[in-house]
Parts: structure tokens; sequence; C-alpha cells
């Protein structure tokens, strides 16, 4: 789909626009594919699963710098057709690399042993319904509508800032080089919590311990949500120096939103419920931001109050990462995940001596 997108949208001219409309489909509809294969991609790696996950999901924040590739091409007379052939080769790749992946199934291997074998996955409303389920689905979704919102209005807002027209390219240029770095921002939110479930491990407690591994993502979350914040809250300020604090917390909640959101599903979540999770969150989100058409046409007559909601509502989406911290709701929220019977939720045992009698 990625490849057929990159062909399409070479051959899309000033006489025939259509075939954009079909590029724009396919590698919506391709890109996405491959960000579900991230399930699997981090499944290859047990001990760093977040980190995994996160690196992959990251790398889509970094996509927006591929206009620099369109523009510095064009600017060297290359035409956009010649690009997209070459994107399409690169991305055809993928699916001669896919033969050389484990012809077996990837083992879904918990650090944990959370389920015994004879047991089957709790229903996936279990997961659906559930009040983590609720909170998370308004901070994924308000915390993507932010961003979108800052990038729409980035060009009206940095041309109100500037003092020339040759600032405000400098602030777009700035946009587009910052987009380089989100690549790497992403995987790191995903180490720190790998880091945090490690450091779980010597809870002598098992509930404890699958208590503080749930409550891993926090900073992330919240960290993640602050750089969101501060990046939508800039766009309230006409002044060059708001214009680079957004810039700088964008590196930030771009890339980190996705991927620790990504993470947290996988942890939080029994592990079958990953896929349809992830499907179902993104799904509920792309269908609400239509919203963001009535948000713009209401922000171009009452710019201060429109912005201003959005900002009250990133400030409420706190309370996604801050209910991790209520060790009671997590420790039912375990017991439900896992499917403990009562006789586990005492017992005691040397995490270490598990992990290296582990296969």
């Amino acid at each position: 789909m990625m490849s057929m997108g990159f062909l399409f949208l070479g051959m899309a001219t000033k006489e025939s626009p259509n075939w954009v409309f079909v590029a724009m489909i396919l590698m919506a509809l391709g890109g996405n594919q491959l960000r579900m294969s991230v399930m699997q991609f981090g499944d290859l790696f047990p001990l760093h699963r977040s980190t995994a996950i996160t690196l992959l999901s990251g790398m889509y924040a970094a996509s927006a710098s591929l206009f620099l590739v369109f523009q510095y091409t064009a600017d060297a007379g290359i035409a956009r057709a010649h690009v997209c052939w070459v994107l399409a080769g690169i991305s055809a790749l993928s699916i001669f690399l896919s033969f050389i992946m484990p012809v077996h199934h990837i083992p879904v291997l918990d650090i944990y042993e959370t389920r015994e074998a004879t047991k089957d996955p709790p229903p996936l409303g279990k997961s659906l319904w559930s009040g983590s389920s609720y909170l998370h689905q308004f901070w994924f979704f308000i915390m993507l509508f932010a961003i979108n919102v800052y990038q729409q209005t980035y060009n009206v807002w940095v041309t109100g800032s500037s003092c020339s027209v040759r600032e405000a390219g400098l602030y777009s240029m700035f946009f587009s080089y910052s987009n380089l770095f989100t690549v790497f921002f992403g995987p790191l939110g995903g180490a720190f919590t790998d880091y945090m479930v490690r450091r779980a491990r010597d809870t002598p407690s098992e509930v404890g311990r699958r208590v503080k591994e749930i409550q891993a993502p926090f900073w992330p979350l919240l960290i993640s949500s602050l750089a969101t914040t501060i990046t939508y809250a800039c766009i309230l300020v006409f002044r060059p120096l708001a214009v680079y604090i957004s810039l700088v917390a964008m590196v930030v909640a771009r890339p980190c939103v996705i991927a620790v959101s990504t993470a947290y599903l996988r942890i939080r979540f029994p592990a079958e419920h990953f896929n349809r999770l992830l499907g179902i969150y993104g799904s509920v989100s792309s269908l609400l931001m239509f919203l963001q058409y009535p948000h713009f046409m209401w922000a171009q007559h009452m710019y201060y109050p429109a912005h201003a909601l959005v900002l009250a509502l990133l400030v409420l989406s706190y309370t996604n990462p801050i209910h991790l911290l209520f060790t009671p709701l997590m420790r039912d929220a375990v017991v439900i995940r896992d499917q403990l019977e009562e006789e586990q939720l005492c017992p005691v045992r040397t995490l270490k001596k598990t992990f290296r009698e582990s296969p």
C-alpha cells in the first residue's frame, strides 16, 4: 500500500489531481498496518518490549520531515515524480525483508507469569469498558487533537508572531527540521518504562510487583502530557520566544504521545487484547478528529476561547497518568487482568531465580 501510494502520488499532476486522493488513502491504510506490527516486533525483545515498541511507534512522528526531502529535491530541480518513485522502491524493501522474519509463531512472552496456560484470556469487554480504558481513550484523543490543531494553526500563528515574511519562513523551516529530532525522543519513554519494570522485580509481593509494573508508564505519560500542554499553550502567545519553546516541547510531545500510549496498552491490558484495543482507540480518535473543522471555524472568530477550551481539556486528561498512582485501584486491575485466584494474591517468590530458570 505504501509503495502504490508513492507511485500514485508521483502520477498526480495539475491535469490529473485525483491520484492524490488514492495515494493518501493507500498511505494511510498501509502506514497504520505497519504500525500494528509493533506488537510482534516488541515480543521479539521481552525484557525490552516497551523500548522496542516506542522505537517503532516514535518513528512515525519523524515522518513530517519527509517534506524536507520534497523541498530540497525541488530546489535541486529533481522532479517530484522521480522522488516518489524512489520512495516507492525503498518502501517496497519491506516486502522482501518480511521473508527473513521468523516463519514460526512469535510467542507472547511476558516478563511475569500472568496466566496459567490452561486459562482463557479475559473477555475484551473487561478491558474495553474499564475506567482505565475510558481515561486512556480520552487522553489519547485530546493529545492527538491538540498536536494536530497546533500543526494546523502553526503557519497562521508564526505569521502573527513575525515581523516579516522572511522571519515567518524561518520558523516554518525550524518546524521541519525539528521533526528530524523526534525520532530520538520516542524510545526514551519506553526505555524508562522498561527500567521501572525491571526495578519492580525486587518487590517481594507477587501482586505488588505487578501493580508497580502497571504503574511504570506514569512518568512517560505525565511528561508527554506536560510537553503537549506546553506546546499548545504557546499558540496563545504571539511572541518569537513562544515559537521556540513550542518547537522544543513539540519535539518531545509528538513522538511520545503515540509511542508511550502504545507501550502503556501493552502493559496495562492483557496481551491478547493489545491489537484490538490499539485499533479501537485509533478508530475512535480518528472519528472524533472531525471535530477539528468546527473548532477551526470557531477559532477564526473567537481565537482565545476556542484554544482555551482545548487547553482545559488537556489539563483534565492528566487524570489518565494520575489514576495509576492509586494502588488499590491498580491492584483490582491486576486481579481482573491476570484472573488471579484468592490463593495467588499473597504468595511471595524470588523473582530473579524465576527469571534464571525461565527458558
